[in-house]
């Protein structure tokens, strides 16, 4: 508990909503006129931001991911054409090495981090323990090997064998978190 005067209470409301906002990736602040955006569409990486627009005269589109001025076709979930636009989660999931679990019998070629298949958060193995995780964002448990959903995989797979449906390929895209 922090006593805290009215100024002070108001500041930290507002630091926690836009952390919030932050989290939940559907805000961001447009990079020329600092307004929030919404990003109506989670799997499109071009992104219309209604003040410049109206201020321009013209529309003002900029990329999602590296936060400049929108350059090539659309719509786009990979990358926009700028100079050095990457999408670094993705970036992750293709040069991230390969582990060998301590507990988990007959897995090879798993890579060692893995995005979330309902949410896209990004999440890595401890190598110890079973081939099960629950996503710390979404709560979802999964199967780090197949990528099933705990209750698919368990059917026909322990905690430390080898999955009946082999080591999921490694991940090229990043699923979009369908918030009910």
């Amino acid at each position: 508990m922090a006593l805290l005067d009215p100024q002070e209470t108001k500041y930290f409301r507002r630091t926690l909503t836009f952390n919030v906002a932050r989290q939940t990736l559907v805000t961001r602040f447009c990079p020329v006129c600092r307004s929030t955006v919404v990003r109506e569409n989670g799997s499109d990486l071009n992104v219309l931001c209604k003040v410049c627009t109206a201020v321009k005269g013209r529309p003002f589109e900029f990329c999602w991911q590296c936060l400049r001025e929108w350059k090539g076709a659309r719509p786009r979930t990979d990358r926009c054409e700028n100079d050095g636009c990457c999408n670094e989660s993705l970036k992750t999931l293709k040069e991230c090495p390969d582990i060998s679990f301590d507990s988990v019998e007959e897995v090879h070629g798993c890579p060692s981090v893995r995005a979330c298949p309902t949410c896209g958060f990004l999440v890595e193995h401890s190598k110890r323990r079973c081939k099960f995780v629950v996503c710390p964002r979404c709560k979802v448990k999964f199967c780090f090997v197949c990528l099933k959903s705990y209750t698919k995989c368990i059917k026909t797979s322990d905690y430390f064998g080898a999955c009946f449906s082999r080591v999921a390929p490694r991940q090229t895209s990043i699923p979009v978190w369908q918030k009910k």
